[in-house]
């Protein structure tokens, strides 16, 4: 696999040499590698690696590797590398093969350039430093934090802990965990600080998780700083601040000299008036303060000063280069230094002169820093920017289609594919921002089309077509305010377990004054955009976001099931559809985390879930009964919040953007039931045909669609059907999905926003549009609209009793998969409803239609040459049994299937193959006979 080695950096930002600098990434492998174990791979132009494994195929194959390693990239350029076989981690040459040896109670990493000690208990970050023969720390520093009068430091915690998480020969990183404590009396917050190292550097990176989610303290904090305090042996030290772009202060230390960042509205995104009120709660101090002694030297006052976030402090043989990840937009931050050799990371600074900060339950709050040790002098730039721009790999972007890495999707378009189909509908000049913006606050509950989907994920596939480094550093910055400032942690107990007991109505789990807090805007239930974030770990490794992940879905199972008792629970069986926004969130998230976390709860809530919804039907004689229309293809969802009494109607956005969207995230291996993916996959298709048949044709489509009499044309209306079209494409290989759909496509972009472009359900659409590779077709089909190949009386069926035995002959060569389907009807494409004359091409009293029919489980492997002939035998009896029991079904039930042994049943066999390319024309055969 071919490897490119870059800068990520965005828009406006010029590159450094870097120089055997550590790079770490995540690339995904492809499941007929057949690669189970690291030892199975190597490195290509490199000599020194690490593997770790991410994530696995159903199969045991390797899926998602992290690659660490260290290049050399000349400033704005790339270094290629290969990912080839190989024997698993480089040997370390002169080093010893892991970076990090647990003593008990320390645990000492040796790098080579730098050797440092990690105390367990009473963690003080450091016990000691030692680089170049010197050491560089004395006394016992700490996390430390002041509330009011008293201080907190980690020193005092006698139950803290620190293990080895990761460990090789480029690098090591050791997580530590504990309380902030007095030197007597309750602790103030939770901790978790991971520490990276890597080979032949004295540079480490600090991500410190500030924690408070804690049952056995359910409080809110009150804090005024919290700082990571190193004493160094430095004597007589000169500090260096970063005061600007491109402007530096810097001299001996006047007693004290400090760098304080107050609020800054550099690159940071405005919500709803979320600055004024992080203002209010958090800093009310505007700009950056820079103070050495009494000499001023940068002055508060204007929010368009800014830090770019790095410094230095040295003296005679020694030098600290230190940064904070994104200081401009992490206020009230920033660095302090003393003449007697203290340095002070200011996480949130004394200066601010806010000092009773409130901090949320169940908040986690993120901070990264980095620090380089070095008796030489370095520039303190170049340390910053392996934060705040590192090195990254990135595989050619088909490499990820094929690898099904994000979402198991394989048909991803390309930049190039994207930028024509822009420029083909007239839009070339749309284009994401490649500027690594960043917020911290959100109105989740906000309106408008930028916020019902995952923009993030938008940015990451982006990033993966162009190499972009600020669409993904933006990305990062998104996903680290979604799991440290959006979500809600349970760090002491299971809030899904336990949560029903604890909290007997999820609205009242909060406790006084939370609504004063900062960090209190938690995910909603309509608009919680969590999906790009296993994403955003594939691509980095980074622990923390797939620990806070999973912590989401600990409390979602307990918000949206087991809290919500024996009603209005999505996850637990009793509710469905409900409110159609928040059921269509909650099945997107279950989908994803069946893929991704792993676990069986989430297995069964899929199975509880999609099993319920898949058995619901829609009739118009109830406007309250939700379901499927089998008929027209229309999941009725009557919870939309503004429909006439005695009117069904779907919100179109709703029901045709936010719901089958949905099924995106979903994979055959998500579901225990294995019919269950392929009758969900269907019902997809039936809704796509429904749009195409009925919605697509308006000119424009009103908001809500009349289900029981005609439509007219809204001229303000137009609505993502994108994954709707791209589905029923795949599945029938109609251009029809893709033709009626592309100038809707245009005005929907226009009215809705940009970088719905590049998402994952746009991109499956692009690349369906640009090649048109889907070949489907029926065998030995009737004729006259029908699909079917007929029933006992065809010359390729035969009957006994309950048991049909088909025979045919291979259509053609290299077929992919066969689909089978029954029905006590004639079987065609589609009934084609027309809603304005509210007649069917094909009356549903006399033919069903296909994707409607009910699946087999026993398809044969299909023979690869054409005329060969297939044979398989169906138990109708018997499949009719397999569906009611799949979706929990008895007599009565409007979807409940009998059985009639008086009724000769029709079959249908439909067949998928490569289209064949003539003079470079892909020519897919029609779906239907004529």
């Amino acid at each position: 696999m071919r490897i490119e080695v870059r800068e990520l950096l965005p828009e406006g930002v010029s590159g450094l040499d870097r120089t055997h600098e550590a790079a770490t990434f995540g690339v995904p492998l492809r499941d007929c590698d057949g690669i189970q174990t690291i030892n199975q791979l190597g490195l290509s132009g490199l000599w020194d690696y690490q593997f770790r494994v991410l994530h696995r195929y159903p199969s045991g194959n390797i899926q998602w590797v992290l690659i660490d390693t260290l290049a050399s990239v000349p400033a704005g350029q790339s270094t290629v590398i290969w990912l080839t076989n190989g024997s698993g981690n480089s040997s370390g040459n002169s080093l010893p093969i892991d970076l990090a040896a647990d003593n008990g109670n320390t645990i000492t990493v040796d790098t080579g350039a730098a050797r440092f000690v990690i105390r367990k208990a009473r963690y003080n970050v450091f016990d000691s430093v030692v680089a170049g023969g010197t050491s560089f720390l004395s006394n016992t520093g700490g996390i430390t934090a002041v509330s009011g009068t008293t201080q907190y430091s980690s020193a005092n915690d006698e139950q803290s802990m620190a293990v080895i998480e990761e460990n090789g020969p480029i690098k090591a990183v050791i997580r530590c965990e504990g309380h902030l404590k007095p030197a007597s009396g309750p602790w103030l917050f939770g901790y978790t600080m991971r520490m990276y190292f890597y080979k032949g550097s004295g540079r480490t990176r600090l991500d410190l998780i500030l924690k408070n989610a804690e049952i056995s303290s359910y409080t809110v904090k009150t804090f005024e700083s919290v700082r990571i305090e190193l004493p160094t042996t430095m004597v007589a030290p000169s500090y260096l601040f970063s005061t600007g772009p491109g402007v530096q202060a810097g001299g001996f230390i006047d007693g004290s000299a400090h760098l304080y960042q107050g609020y800054s509205s550099h690159k940071y995104v405005q919500y709803l008036g979320g600055a004024d009120l992080l203002k209010a709660r958090l800093v009310p101090d505007v700009g950056l303060e820079v103070v050495n002694g009494t000499s001023v030297i940068h002055a508060l006052g204007d929010e368009k000063n800014y830090s770019e976030g790095f410094a230095a402090m040295t003296t005679q043989g020694m030098q600290i280069n230190c940064g904070i990840r994104n200081l401009y937009g992490m206020w009230p931050t920033g660095f302090t230094m003393t003449e007697d050799g203290h340095l002070y990371i200011d996480v949130f600074s004394p200066r601010n002169t806010k000092d009773d900060i409130r901090f949320a339950f169940f908040a986690h709050d993120k901070r990264q820093v980095v620090l380089e040790f070095t008796p030489e002098a370095k520039d303190p730039k170049q340390t910053f920017y392996t934060l705040q721009y590192p090195l990254a790999g990135l595989a050619d972007f088909e490499h990820y289609a094929e690898a099904k890495a994000v979402y198991g999707e394989d048909r991803l378009a390309t930049h190039a594919e994207t930028r024509g189909f822009l420029s083909e509908i007239g839009l070339g000049s749309y284009e994401i921002s490649n500027v690594d913006t960043l917020r911290r606050y959100y109105v989740w509950g906000q309106g408008g089309g930028s916020n019902q989907y995952d923009l993030q994920l938008c940015k990451y596939l982006h990033y993966l077509q162009t190499g972009n480094g600020g669409a993904f550093l933006a990305a990062q910055n998104d996903d680290h305010h979604k799991m440290f400032g959006s979500v809600k942690h349970s760090d002491d107990f299971d809030v899904y377990v336990q949560g029903p007991t604890l909290f007997k109505n999820v609205n009242t789990t909060s406790p006084p004054d939370q609504n004063l807090t900062y960090n209190s805007k938690f995910f909603d239930r309509e608009h919680s955009h969590d999906v790009s974030v296993p994403v955003g770990y594939f691509l980095t490794g980074d622990e923390s976001l797939m620990d806070a992940w999973r912590d989401y879905g600990e409390y979602t199972l307990y918000d949206q099931g087991s809290g919500k008792g024996s009603i209005n629970s999505y996850y637990d069986g009793t509710t469905y559809v409900g409110f159609p926004r928040i059921f269509s969130r909650a099945l997107r998230r279950a989908g994803a985390y069946g893929q991704y976390a792993s676990t069986s709860v989430w297995r069964e809530k899929i199975s509880r879930m999609v099993g319920n919804f898949m058995g619901m039907r829609a009739t118009p004689a109830d406007d309250d009964q939700d379901g499927w229309d089998l008929d027209r293809g229309f999941f009725y969802m009557s919870r939309d919040g503004s429909r006439p009494d005695g009117e069904r109607s779907n919100k179109v956005f709703m029901a045709y953007d936010i719901f089958p969207n949905a099924f995106w995230y979903y994979a055959p291996e998500n579901f225990d039931a294995p019919l269950m993916y392929e009758d969900y996959q269907d019902y997809i298709l039936g809704l796509a045909y429904h749009s195409l048949r009925e919605i697509i044709p308006l000119e424009h489509q009103p908001y809500g669609f009349k289900l029981d009499e005609a439509n007219a044309s809204d001229p303000t209306g137009e609505y993502p059907f994108s994954f709707l079209m791209a589905a029923g494409y795949e599945m029938t290989g109609d251009d029809s999905f893709l033709d009626q759909y592309t100038s809707h496509y245009r005005v929907m972009l226009i009215v809705q926003s940009k970088e719905r472009v590049y998402s994952p359900y746009s991109s499956k659409f692009i690349h369906n549009h640009e090649n048109r590779d889907i070949l489907t077709g029926y065998v030995s089909p009737e004729g006259a609209g029908r699909v079917d190949l007929g029933n006992s009386d065809a010359p390729g069926v035969s009957r006994s009793g309950s048991v049909y035995t088909l025979t045919w002959q291979a259509p053609m060569d290299e077929i992919i998969r066969y689909q089978i389907k029954f029905s006590a009807a004639p079987m065609v494409e589609n009934l084609n409803f027309d809603q304005v004359t509210r007649a069917y091409e094909y009356a549903p009293s006399a033919y069903d239609n296909f994707w409607a029919a009910l699946n087999i489980a026993n398809e044969p492997t299909p023979k690869q040459s054409e005329g060969d002939v297939e044979t398989v035998s169906i138990d109708v009896a018997q499949a009719i049994n397999a569906y009611n029991t799949r979706y929990g079904l008895t007599a009565g039930q409007p979807a409940y299937q009998v059985y009639d042994d008086q009724t000769d049943y029709f079959f249908s066999v439909k067949f998928f193959a490569d289209a064949p390319i003539v003079n470079g024309i892909d020519t897919p055969l029609l779906p239907c006979p004529p």
